[in-house]
Formats: structure tokens, sequence, C-alpha cells
């Protein structure tokens, strides 16, 4: 993986807001400040994925992009006692579309909501309306990361939970 920072991620126009070199993106870990970390194959221009941290909100999001720079999968983490938790999934969905980035909207999006205490709520929305589903009692031990080292996302960055 090769990787960019910026400060965030542009989805309309599928570029970073104000470029960082890695020596201030990591100035700006240290600081617990905000930056986006955007990683693409090797060999390749096109982004896969963005890592947004702002540890001084207790802040960090991985989001999986496909080849059209659209949204594919959102994890949302809060930083808990020192750990991170997934607190957030979000899958989307686009059907035949080809629309870029920030243009294109999903026509199916699936919810997951954690918390620490085991509860998860599941919501689908599509064109039809919303279902929503709880479940309680679920093992959630999986959705603690530590905190990575700047540079260094390989465990928060792990498509498959």
């Amino acid at each position: 993986m090769n990787w960019t920072y910026c400060e965030q991620w542009n989805n309309l126009t599928e570029t970073p807001l104000d470029p960082l070199t890695p020596e201030q993106a990591q100035a700006r870990h240290v600081s617990s400040e905000l930056y986006t970390a955007v990683a693409s194959p090797a060999g390749q221009s096109t982004p896969t994925l963005r890592v947004a941290m702002r540890l001084e909100t207790g802040y960090a999001s991985v989001v999986f992009m496909d080849e059209y720079g659209r949204d594919t999968l959102d994890y949302t983490f809060t930083l808990i006692n020192g750990s991170f938790f997934l607190e957030t999934a979000t899958s989307y969905s686009y059907g035949s579309s080809q629309e870029r980035g920030g243009y294109a909207e999903a026509d199916r999006t699936e919810t997951y909501e954690f918390t620490t205490d085991g509860v998860i709520e599941r919501t689908i929305e599509e064109e039809g309306g919303e279902l929503k589903e709880s479940r309680h009692g679920v093992d959630v031990s999986s959705n603690w990361e530590p905190i990575p080292a700047f540079g260094t996302y390989a465990s928060l960055i792990r498509r498959e939970r």
C-alpha cells in the first residue's frame, strides 16, 4: 500500500483537501489532531481506502472505496478507556450505477450499531423502506482495537471482522 496524507478527503472531487506531508500527518497524529491517510495499492493511483483519525475527540473511521471512488464500507470507531471500539459499520450498495464518488446515491445501506455491553442494532434502508432489528448478548470482544501508531493501520483496516 502507498499512503498519502491530507486533512480530509473530498468525496465529490475524489481528491485530498489540504494535502499533508508524512511528517505533518505524523505531527497531527502525535498531537491528536485530525488527519486522513489515503491508501492506494502499489502501482495504482486510485485510492481503495482511507483512515481518518482525530484522537482529541476519540474518533477514527476506516472507509473502503470501490473502483468508482464510492464509499462501500465504513467502520467508525470511538475511543473508550484507551482503546478503539468499533461502534458502527455501514455498507453501501449502488446497484448497476456507475456514478462517481460523492455524486452516487446508494440504493441500499445496511448499518450495524454496536454497544460495549453486547447490543447490536441492524438497520437496512432501501427504496421500499427501512427495517430495524436488535440483538442482545452478542460477543463484541472482536470490536476492540488498539490505537495504532502512526502509519501502522493494519489492525484497524481489516475489512473482514
